[in-house]
C-alpha cells in the first residue's frame, strides 16, 4: 500500500474505512472495533476544525491531548487511546495491521518447518524454556507480518520486505526492538544455511541499542502496595487466588510466570519452603514461605480453588480449570483501579513493578546485593545492580562534598 504512505488530515476517513473493514476480516471482536471506532470518529471531527496537514505521529499526539486532555493522566486511559491511534498510523505507514497479541496455536504450514526449525536450533543452543515462549511469540508476529504483506513463503521474502519489517518496531521500545531485530537476523541466517532462501538478510538489520538498563526500575510505594492489597476481595474465590498471588510476589519477589506455574510440590509445608526451578534462567531457587504466604495459599486451596486434577496451585476459575494464562500486569492493573491508585505516563505497573518495589525496599534496608540477586533469582549480579539507582537514600551516602 506504497501508495497511503503519506495521507492529508482531511483524506483519513478513507483509509479509517478500509482499516476498519480489514480488522473485521481479520477477526477483531465487535468491542474492540466500536473502542476503536470511537477514539477515530473524535480524530475526524478534530481534523474537520483544522486546516489540512499531512497526518503523522506528531499530529496523531497533538489530537490525543487536545481531545482527551487529563482523562489521558491515567495508564489505562492511555492505552484505550494510543492503541486505535498506532493501528491507524501503522497502517498508513505500513499498509498492514500490526497485531499486539496473537490467538494462534501453531504456525501456518508454509512456515511451520523453518520456525520449529529454528526454534529447536535454539533449544539445542541452551536457551531455557521462558525464552522459547518469547521466540516463539515473536516468531508468530513476524508471520503475521509477512502473510500481510502478501509474503506466503519465506523463500519469497525480499529486501523491500524486510526493510518494512524493520520499520514496523519504530514506536516499540528500545528492548522490544532489539530482541525482535537481533532474532529475526539470526532466523535469516538460520533460513539461508538450511535452504529456506538464497540469500540471508541479517547483514542489513540494524543492531538496536537497548537502553533500558538507563532507565530507572519503577516501583510502588509501600503504601500503594498495601492499598493495592487491600483492593482484592479476599472473600470470593478468584479473589482468595489472586491475593495469594499477589503477596507471592510482593513478599518473595517471583516473577509472574514462576507464580503462574507454581505447583503443589514445589511447597514444602514442614520446612516451610517454596522451591522452583525458574522459567526465564532455568536456575533453581529455593525460599523460605512467609507465614502470611503461607496462610493466604492455604485459604485458597481450602476455600478457594475449584475440584479438579491441575497440577498447578493456581488455576483458571472456567472450566475445565485449566492453567492460568499469562498475567503480566492484567491483576495489578485491575486492582490498581479499584484502590484507585494513579501513575504518571512514563511508569510501568505490572507485576514486576512489585518485584522492583521488593529489590528496592531490601536494599534500603541494607540487605547486601549478592543476597538480593540471590532472592530474587537473578542469573547475573548486574540485573541487580540496576536497583542502586532508584535507592536515594544510600546514594546520598556515596556522595562528594563540594569545596566551595
Amino acid at each position: 500500500m506504497e501508495e497511503n504512505r503519506v495521507v492529508m488530515t482531511n483524506q483519513l476517513a478513507a483509509p479509517i474505512s478500509v482499516l476498519r473493514t480489514k480488522m473485521v476480516v481479520m477477526g477483531y471482536s465487535k468491542y474492540t472495533l466500536r473502542r476503536y471506532t470511537k477514539v477515530w470518529d473524535a480524530l475526524l471531527e478534530y481534523s474537520a476544525s483544522l486546516e489540512a496537514q499531512v497526518f503523522t505521529a506528531k499530529y496523531s499526539q497533538e489530537f490525543i491531548n487536545e481531545t482527551y486532555g487529563g482523562y489521558y493522566d491515567n495508564k489505562y486511559s492511555r492505552y484505550a487511546v494510543n492503541r486505535p491511534m498506532n493501528v491507524l498510523l501503522d497502517f498508513i505507514r505500513l499498509g498492514v495491521v500490526i497485531r499486539q497479541t496473537n490467538q494462534k496455536k501453531t504456525f501456518s504450514q508454509n512456515y511451520k518447518a523453518l520456525f520449529e526449525g529454528y526454534l529447536k536450533s535454539q533449544v539445542e543452543r541452551g536457551l531455557t524454556a521462558g525464552s522459547i515462549t518469547a521466540m516463539r511469540s515473536h516468531l508468530f508476529r513476524l508471520e503475521n507480518f509477512l502473510l500481510d504483506t502478501g509474503v506466503e513463503e519465506f523463500n519469497k521474502l525480499t529486501r523491500e520486505t524486510v526493510n518494512l519489517y524493520i520499520e514496523s518496531f519504530i514506536n516499540y521500545s528500545t528492548g522490544t526492538a532489539s530482541t525482535s531485530l537481533r532474532e529475526f537476523g539470526r532466523l535469516c541466517d538460520y533460513a539461508a544455511a538450511e535452504g529456506f532462501h538464497k540469500e540471508t538478510f541479517s547483514g542489513m538489520i540494524p543492531h538496536v541499542k537497548n537502553l533500558r538498563r538507563q532507565r530507572l526500575p519503577h516501583t510502588f510505594t509501600s503504601d500503594e502496595i498495601q492499598k493495592l492489597l487491600a483492593a482484592v476481595d479476599k472473600n470470593n474465590p478468584k479473589g482468595k487466588r489472586d491475593y495469594a498471588m499477589l503477596l507471592m510476589t510482593v513478599r518473595l519477589g517471583l516473577r509472574s510466570g514462576d507464580v503462574r506455574a507454581l505447583t503443589f510440590s514445589a511447597i514444602d509445608w514442614n520446612k516451610k519452603t517454596i522451591a522452583i526451578t525458574q522459567q526465564k534462567t532455568g536456575k533453581f531457587l529455593e525460599l523460605p514461605m512467609p507465614d502470611d504466604v503461607g496462610w493466604a495459599i492455604i485459604d485458597y486451596l481450602k476455600n478457594g480453588r475449584p475440584v479438579c486434577s491441575n497440577n498447578t496451585v493456581f488455576v483458571s476459575h472456567m472450566p475445565p480449570y485449566n492453567e492460568l494464562n499469562p498475567i503480566s500486569g492484567n491483576l495489578v492493573a485491575k486492582y490498581m483501579r479499584q484502590a484507585g491508585i494513579t501513575t504518571p505516563q512514563n511508569r510501568v505497573s505490572g507485576m514486576h513493578t512489585l518485584r522492583h518495589s521488593l529489590a528496592s525496599s531490601m536494599l534500603a534496608e541494607g540487605i547486601s546485593l549478592p543476597t538480593i540477586s540471590s532472592v530474587l533469582g537473578h542469573a547475573d549480579i548486574s540485573s541487580t545492580e540496576s536497583y542502586l539507582r532508584v535507592d536515594i537514600k544510600t546514594l546520598r551516602l556515596c556522595a562528594l562534598e563540594v569545596d566551595l
